[in-house]
């Protein structure tokens, strides 16, 4: 069955632009679909379901029926689906038999003008041996409205298991984020407007099961000649490691240097609806996990005994483990602290706080978890690249490594008492493991972040470490910790409503969000608990006394610099990777982000 992300012209016409609906005036959606009601049945049917289930009030500023315009667009319910029929009619010779799609096309389009513009890799998929038809260098038009994806899962699903499928990976510079506005929320859409044009930018990929994949570049009056990806200039294809679904941290902020700034106001993304135990709502939450489509979160949802998960844009969250009031039972949690997300085993993994446990949750819809470590005083845990799973216990204030298989797990930091010594620790928090092995705590009841080495018998102080208070030079009450690519250590200075970055070797830190007194205005925190990036580099923090998780998006607005980094893209259906070094640079004057992209030559997987 065809969908609006296979919805793709096969054809290459050549046809004239459409032109005259933008002069058109502004309808109800009533009247704006009444001249097409005889080609859709029970049309006023859906445009009922549609306003009734539009995203509105909008923060965007749509109005209702232009927040209906895009949510009707996104409905399925058979051969007469209205994006069928309007796309069919884009993409016919008869240009004039689309005079009365213009009232709608003007309530559609003048929404898609209120929404983000996104800049970023998206994709595409149809179930058909087309890609051998692109060749490098080639002119595209898609003249209808083309619906993408930020997530290669959510096309992979389509696809299923269709071999000789094609899979289009699209630089896109005028995306629209339609997700939020959307029926089905959880697809990460994003619009590229009819008649968006592309070039080709290489031979197609061609992959063992007969798929091929076709990178293709949007183009404007500004860039027809150059590439805009903010991902990778260099693409190698690479098979699969046994590691692939090893929960990493670190590769999300291969692409953040010390020049990175955040806007200082953020968007409340989960919760923010007061504390409570309603499913747009939060209570106490305590740490998020950022999954591997970077669009999906995980809360630790404290208070709830729950864990949540909230896809970007969607009004609710879903509860994935716990959420049977608190208890020690199979189906329950009891004040959960941390969640990390063990892809190769696809489960959740919970420090169950007050039932002193960690727990595996299956993500296959389980109602009950698996004890995997019992008698623990758990708080935080993380993952490394081979699988082995650090937990913190703030009783023992100590950090243990389980290797798979073991059953008591070894010290790699703290277990000599508690103390503010560098062999020691006072309440260890959350961690973090590099690709090195080092392990870094928020030593919270000593307010400091400390780093053990591989095989140390002591830490180092990387962050804090000078008393309590909120001087530069100070923490108070660390929670969440971060480190990137080159050693600066993004921690939630909890007490001093923070979230701060400590440069490698530095004696003081920065603010890098917050720091404007406890408060639930979007520039302040009432206790934030962690923090955690997505693969474009935005901050999250998980605002805890206001019951939210915020997002603070990366500021463009400072001087040029270059960084490179390495990210790879998980394509599982398509047996490989897609592993690039990026080199960005940030124009001030343009306000833009830039790169190279160069595929080259590309090896098959086999």
């Amino acid at each position: 069955m065809m969908n609006r992300f296979g919805d793709i012209d096969v054809s290459f016409k050549r046809l004239p632009p459409v032109y005259g609906y933008r002069s058109e005036k502004l309808v109800p959606i009533e009247k704006a679909l009444q001249p097409i009601e005889s080609q859709i049945d029970e049309l006023p049917y859906y445009i009922k379901i549609a306003k009734q289930h539009c995203h509105f009030p909008s923060e965007h500023g749509l109005t209702k029926d232009q927040s209906a315009a895009v949510y009707i667009y996104t409905m399925e319910w058979g051969e007469t689906t209205l994006y069928r029929i309007l796309n069919t009619a884009l993409r016919s010779e008869n240009r004039q038999a689309l005079k009365i799609w213009f009232p709608y096309l003007k309530l559609f389009d003048t929404a898609l003008d209120k929404l983000p513009t996104v800049k970023e890799n998206l994709w595409r998929g149809v179930p058909l041996d087309i890609g051998k038809n692109f060749t490098k260098n080639q002119p595209i038009t898609w003249w209808s409205v083309n619906s993408c994806s930020s997530s290669v899962d959510v096309i992979k699903d389509f696809l299923g298991n269709n071999k000789n499928s094609t899979l289009f990976l699209i630089e896109g510079i005028n995306g629209k984020k339609i997700s939020g506005y959307t029926e089905y929320e959880n697809e990460d859409e994003i619009i590229l407007r009819m008649g968006t044009q592309f070039r080709v930018k290489s031979n197609p990929l061609e992959q063992s099961n007969g798929s091929h994949i076709v990178h293709l570049i949007e183009i404007d009056d500004n860039n027809d000649n150059e590439s805009l990806s903010s991902a990778m200039n260099q693409i190698h294809v690479i098979p699969k490691s046994s590691n692939e679904g090893v929960s990493e941290q670190s590769f999300h902020l291969d692409h953040i240097n010390i020049n990175t700034k955040w806007k200082q106001h953020g968007v409340s993304i989960a919760g923010g609806n007061g504390n409570g135990n309603q499913l747009n709502q939060l209570n106490g939450p305590q740490s998020i996990y950022v999954d591997d489509d970077h669009q999906t979160i995980y809360i630790t949802d404290y208070e709830n005994d729950r864990i949540v998960r909230w896809k970007y844009g969607a009004k609710n969250g879903q509860v994935v483990a716990g959420g049977n009031s608190e208890g020690n039972r199979s189906d329950q949690l009891n004040s959960p602290t941390d969640v990390i997300v063990d892809r190769k085993n696809d489960s959740l993994i919970i420090c169950d706080r007050k039932s002193s446990r960690v727990v595996r949750w299956s993500r296959q819809k389980d109602r009950n978890g698996e004890t995997i470590i019992c008698d623990i005083n758990c708080w935080g845990l993380t993952m490394d690249k081979n699988g082995d799973l650090y937990v913190s216990d703030w009783k023992k204030d100590e950090v243990r490594r389980w290797k798979q298989g073991e059953k008591e797990g070894t010290i790699v930091a703290g277990g000599n008492g508690q103390g503010n010594h560098l062999n020691q620790l006072h309440c260890p928090t959350y961690i973090f493991v590099d690709e090195h092995h080092s392990v870094y705590i928020s030593d919270c009841d000593n307010h400091r972040v400390m780093k053990w080495m591989k095989g140390a018998k002591e830490g180092i102080v990387v962050a804090g470490g000078n008393g309590k208070g909120n001087s530069l030079t100070q923490l108070s009450h660390p929670e969440g910790v971060i480190v990137d690519h080159l050693g600066n250590v993004y921690v939630a200075d909890c007490d001093n409503h923070r979230i701060m970055r400590w440069c490698k070797g530095s004696c003081e830190g920065t603010i890098v969000v917050g720091g404007n007194g406890k408060g639930e205005q979007s520039n302040q925190f009432y206790f934030p608990k962690d923090l955690s990036f997505d693969v474009a580099g935005n901050l999250y923090v998980v605002d805890c006394y206001n019951s939210r998780v915020e997002k603070f998006y990366i500021d463009s607005k400072f001087n040029l610099y270059e960084d490179r980094g390495k990210l790879t893209l998980h394509m599982p259906d398509y047996d490989m990777n897609i592993q690039g070094i990026q080199k960005s640079f940030l124009f001030k004057e343009q306000n833009q982000l830039t790169t190279d992209f160069n595929i080259g030559e590309a090896n098959k997987s086999t």
